[in-house]
């Protein structure tokens, strides 16, 4: 007789339930085992299998229990085991079409992102390129201490030395404050409009209440203002804009000018051209650079001009080669200047027209300039190049 038999039994029922049987096969798909039960001499008392499938007769209880208690358990796993089996295999991948339809929806959803930020973004950036300005600068400073060491290589080269001129920017610093930007003026707008009426709830809150005043919550604009003041401001652009007079500091209010001079103090040779007072230095005295840049605003606008001198260090300093167009006179042995530019403002006094005019070199035009017009002019007469260097300078 042949038995069918769970094959995860431990290893005491096993031994319980068997006894003295032999297994004589074991199938591996269904994870049975057919058993071949031949019952011993030594037990007596066990009777043979009714029939195949049931487990043979036992006169032993608790091996009969411990046999249906494997059975179960036996069942119980092969059913979780499989149902893990069925519910973990995947779906049948998608078409080709349904892929591609979702790819497309994903790149539209992305567009759309990236637009709507953009939208939020553009009242806060102009996406406009960083660091332009000082690019610009670096390039042209960088090029400039290039051409500065080839020059200072070639006069020692020649063995020649250098002449030293002093330049003063004489500044009138602003007297006005300036015109606002459009964004500052919107900025200012809003700001006293936060502070007038400052915070506002729902009304359902019960915060807010009507002002007993209303009409301490009206903005006035600048011209009321100026209107109700008790008396008259002077003009933020004065006559001398109006005619285009430029040999008082009495223009451009809002911006600083500075003293120049359309003189031929520098011996060009091709003529009176516009620049800054400026002086040699004194070689046979203990004189400062501070000194000379002194003695030339003296010497330029005679001495009625009160100056402020911030520092003892200059600002800037330019080198200029003599070329043989020069007079020989005007050369002499020099491979030419290093000009040292001093920066000091305008404290008192004013500019004594007849001492300008005798000065050395003649001088036949100057004013009180603007960093644009001086640019301009230094433009026109010697290139962009020098233009550059006002530019940055001033």
């Amino acid at each position: 007789m042949t038995s069918i038999l769970p094959r995860r039994l431990n290893q005491a029922a096993r031994r319980t339930l068997l006894g003295g049987h032999h297994i004589a096969a074991a199938a591996s798909r269904r994870d049975i085992v057919v058993v071949s039960s031949t019952i011993s001499a030594s037990f007596p008392n066990r009777s043979p299998p009714d029939a195949i499938g049931s487990p043979p007769a036992m006169t032993n209880d608790n091996s009969r229990r411990t046999l249906s208690s494997a059975a179960a358990a036996d069942t119980s796993s092969s059913k979780m085991t499989k149902a893990t089996t069925v519910g973990t295999i995947p779906p049948p991948p998608s078409s080709y079409q349904a892929r591609k339809d979702a790819a497309k929806q994903k790149r539209r959803e992305t567009y759309e992102r990236t637009q709507n930020r953009l939208l939020r973004l553009s009242t806060r950036r102009d996406h406009s390129p960083k660091d332009v300005l000082r690019t610009k600068f670096r390039q042209w400073w960088d090029g400039e201490m290039q051409y500065h060491d080839h020059l200072l290589r070639m006069a020692k080269r020649d063995r020649r030395p250098w002449r030293i001129r002093v330049a003063v920017m004489v500044e009138r610093i602003p007297v006005v404050i300036p015109d606002m930007e459009a964004w500052e003026r919107e900025y200012v707008d809003l700001r006293d409009w936060l502070w007038t009426y400052g915070k506002e709830y729902p009304e359902e809150t019960g915060f807010m209440y009507a002002p007993d005043k209303p009409e301490d919550h009206v903005v006035p604009t600048d011209e009321e203002l100026l209107a109700g003041l008790p008396f008259t401001p002077a003009p933020r652009e004065t006559e001398a804009d109006a005619t285009g007079d430029v040999r008082t500091r009495n223009r451009k209010l809002k911006t600083s000018v500075f003293l120049a001079i359309r003189s031929n103090v520098e011996g060009n040779a091709s003529g009176p051209r516009w620049t800054l007072p400026s002086a040699f230095a004194s070689t046979s005295d203990d004189e400062t650079l501070l000194d000379t840049a002194k003695r030339a605003v003296v010497e330029t606008a005679g001495s009625e001009l009160k100056l402020w001198c911030p520092g003892n260090a200059p600002m800037a300093v330019n080198l200029r080669v003599y070329n043989n167009n020069l007079p020989a006179e005007f050369r002499g042995d020099y491979y030419g200047e290093k000009v040292f530019y001093y920066r000091v403002q305008h404290d008192s006094g004013d500019v004594n027209a007849e001492t300008i005019v005798r000065t050395g070199g003649g001088v036949d035009d100057w004013g009180w300039l603007s960093k644009e017009e001086i640019v301009d002019r230094v433009k026109g007469e010697r290139g962009k190049h020098q233009a550059k260097f006002f530019h940055y300078m001033l």
